[in-house]
């Protein structure tokens, strides 16, 4: 954010540095334009083959001169707005990273054949997620895409959430009425019936309008009094020859700022309630990776360095996207999924975890610290914050403290009790293995290999 301001700051000052040259420039030119109009009117009313006299010979004069110095003023000016102009382009070189190649070596690994196959399988998956099915069908059949569900819970919930967004509450609170019973205690079908309210009283009058609202907000009054009360005053200001409304309403009686509101809460809730993430793999790892990266880099260059010297208030959008966010949330609560599709929920990851892994890369630039990038964990510990997902390592076998890997899969014994490979061949003694946490006897060869999905 601090990066974005510093930019900002620098893009201000070229603005309006150009729309005072513009305004002084169109100020000058139609000065010019007037006294040349000036002098063509003064010469026709001349006969025609009369020439000029001193005085209009003069004020020609004057004028050429006047032009070229004009134009000669507004090149320098305008060489002076392209130095500004640059010195924006200098700020985001400044401010940003341009390259991140570094800190991704194995980034080659997409293209592989064991790889390529996942990494597509979850961009369909992500756009399936996003209700994009007419291009999630197209990639599948052009890709050659195996084993992907074309439907999905949550392009439902998108379905309703762009409805909201765009003004038609009716999916959505289709949606919450059949979900009525599990959504007792969520701020979502108040939002939803605040929105169709104000809805019918643009469409069929402040009448009917009070009329729905005495029909569905006396269950919502004792948990969302101030909010009712304003919802109920907002609709005075529907009737007509009102006027224009105060600020204190102009949110509520907005129908693309409300709706969007609302569908951010209505997102939410219902991934809440149907136990989805809000963003696919893909999206969460983009943004995950995205989060991080500038920390990367900035490592990188602080070890590079080291190691040369020594040693190695809400807005209405934002209210709206609560609402959606809301409405998602409660959704993936309530039909049990999660409301990231692993596409999003990688790509957030991977987004969010990139700038420090970039830092970290400049940093380990000796040859002592550069084991740390052989092995396909990451070196460092990423914190994907309340918005990242609930990620965590698939499993860490209990006796050796160790994360399982492709090469060290966990393994379940036959009493139920899982423990690595590597625990196993460690504690089996000839044919017989004992578990470490029950008294149960098996044969090494009984345990059977755990695949999480």
């Amino acid at each position: 954010m601090d990066s974005c301001l510093g930019v900002e700051q620098d893009l201000d000052k070229a603005t309006s540095k150009f729309n005072a040259l513009n305004e002084h420039t169109n100020k000058v030119l139609e000065e010019i334009i007037s006294q040349v109009e000036d002098l063509k009117n003064e010469i026709s009313k001349q006969p025609p083959d009369s020439p000029l006299t001193q005085a209009q010979a003069m004020i020609l004069s004057d004028l050429a001169a006047n032009v070229k110095q004009t134009v000669f003023q507004m090149s320098t000016e305008h060489r002076e707005l392209h130095a500004t102009v640059s010195r924006v382009g200098k700020s985001i070189d400044r401010h940003f990273i341009i390259d991140y190649a570094s800190v991704a070596p194995k980034a080659e690994s997409f293209s592989s054949d064991t790889n390529r196959p996942i990494m597509e399988q979850a961009i369909a998956q992500h756009l399936y997620r996003q209700g994009l099915e007419e291009v999630g069908d197209v990639f599948v059949s052009e890709a050659g895409v195996t084993c992907v569900e074309r439907t999905c819970a949550f392009a439902l919930l998108q379905r309703c959430a762009s409805a909201l967004a765009a003004g038609d509450p009716a999916p959505a609170l289709a949606w919450a009425q059949r979900r009525a019973h599990q959504l007792t205690h969520s701020p979502l079908p108040f939002a939803l019936h605040t929105v169709q309210t104000l809805k019918v009283g643009r469409e069929q009058g402040v009448g009917a309008a009070i009329e729905y609202a005495r029909q569905q907000f006396p269950a919502h009054a004792a948990r969302h009094e101030r909010q009712l009360a304003a919802a109920v005053c907002a609709l005075a200001w529907l009737t007509p020859g009102a006027g224009n409304p105060p600020p204190q309403y102009q949110r509520l009686l907005d129908p693309r700022a409300l709706g969007s509101e609302a569908a951010e809460l209505f997102v939410r809730e219902a991934c809440a309630l149907l136990r989805l993430a809000p963003l696919s793999p893909l999206a969460g790892a983009a943004g995950a990776g995205a989060r991080v990266l500038p920390a990367l880099h900035d490592i990188r260059n602080k070890m590079c360095h080291m190691a040369k010297r020594s040693l190695p208030c809400k807005s209405c959008i934002e209210r709206c996207s609560e609402a959606a966010e809301l409405f998602v949330r409660e959704a993936c609560a309530l039909l049990r999924l999660a409301p990231l599709s692993p596409l999003a929920g990688a790509a957030g990851a991977g987004a969010r975890v990139l700038p420090a892994l970039h830092d970290i890369r400049n940093k380990m630039c000796q040859q002592h610290v550069a084991a740390a990038w052989a092995d396909d964990e990451l070196p460092l510990e990423v914190e994907l914050g309340a918005e990242g997902g609930g990620y965590h390592s698939v499993f860490a076998c209990p006796i050796l403290r160790q994360q399982a890997s492709e090469q060290n899969p966990p393994m379940r014994l036959l009493c139920g009790h899982v423990i690595s490979r590597d625990a196993l061949n460690k504690l089996a003694m000839g044919v017989k293995l004992k578990c470490p946490y029950c008294p149960m006897e098996q044969s090494p060869s009984e345990a059977r290999q755990i695949y999480f999905s």
